[in-house]
């Protein structure tokens, strides 16, 4: 156990923004070690975001598809195209500079286009395009819950993004009662995952976006590894299906990104990043 897990949000808050000065007294990376620390990074992401929604590409394979030399043993062609449209995706945002935040309904939408594949005509034209029926899901405890109406979705999507600029601008004017750009990208997660504008896809993007912000403002993506996706819908579920307080998944959420800092840290330091 990593000693970050055992501490709250407000301290692994406190403990992001310590790291992150560390990291940038180091002064700009060379531009080999700022390649190997993406790649790590795009990596995990790609092949974590993509096997949470049921991707049957190993690491090894999501590995190939990324440095075009694709080999894959009896794979949906539909999972080596989605992993390969992801990591288009995720590289742009990934070399984007600080400061460059926009995320934007056009935005949202473009973004859905570029990680969905489908061979079925019929489900192709719902591709970048807000959901035109409702969508639910059971939980962890068997119980159904509704997303958003669809009728509600162009209406709740354009509040959530005008609140994001909001609260953005906040930041940039330093306001007293600004959040954190963590909790601001969390809070996006969750409020967004709440809506599910999209027939499919909804969990990717939520990510992407949710790192979009992250990355904005100077922070390494996040990503989930099998062993916590558990532990990341379970908390998720809390605060949607029983009104639960969003403190656990903020602490949860924030040791994934000191984690993504550690292995910034690591590579500075000659450590090399290692499984686990």
């Amino acid at each position: 156990m990593k000693y970050y897990e055992i501490m709250s949000y407000l301290e692994k808050i406190q403990q992001i923004d310590s790291f992150q000065a560390a990291i940038h007294a180091h002064g700009p990376l060379p531009q080999e070690l700022l390649n190997k620390i993406n790649y790590k990074l795009r990596l995990e992401w790609n092949y974590t975001s993509n096997s949470m929604e049921g991707n049957s590409l190993t690491k090894r394979e999501t590995r190939t598809v990324m440095v075009g030399v694709i080999n894959v043993q009896d794979k949906p062609l539909k999972d080596v195209i989605e992993i390969r449209n992801h990591d288009k995706v995720i590289s742009t945002i990934m070399k984007i500079g600080k400061g460059e935040l926009n995320v934007s309904e056009s935005r949202i939408r473009e973004i859905h286009k570029g990680i969905m594949y489908e061979e079925d005509p019929e489900k192709q034209r719902f591709i970048g395009e807000w959901k035109n029926v409702d969508n639910y899901m059971f939980n962890f405890e068997g119980e159904r819950y509704d997303f958003a109406p669809y009728t509600e979705v162009a209406e709740r999507m354009h509040r959530l993004v005008n609140w994001l600029n909001t609260e953005k601008e906040k930041i940039q004017r330093n306001q007293k009662d600004a959040k954190h750009p963590v909790i601001l990208a969390l809070k996006f997660h969750i409020d967004y995952l709440t809506i599910h504008p999209f027939y499919d896809g909804n969990g990717r993007t939520a990510r992407i976006l949710s790192n979009l912000i992250l990355i904005s403002y100077g922070f390494p993506p996040f990503y989930i590894k099998d062993n916590e996706k558990q532990s990341y819908y379970r908390y998720l579920t809390d605060i949607q299906s029983n009104g639960g307080d969003p403190d656990l998944f903020y602490e949860f959420m924030a040791g994934l990104i000191l984690r993504s800092l550690q292995i910034t840290s690591d590579a500075i330091h000659g450590k090399e990043a290692v499984d686990d």
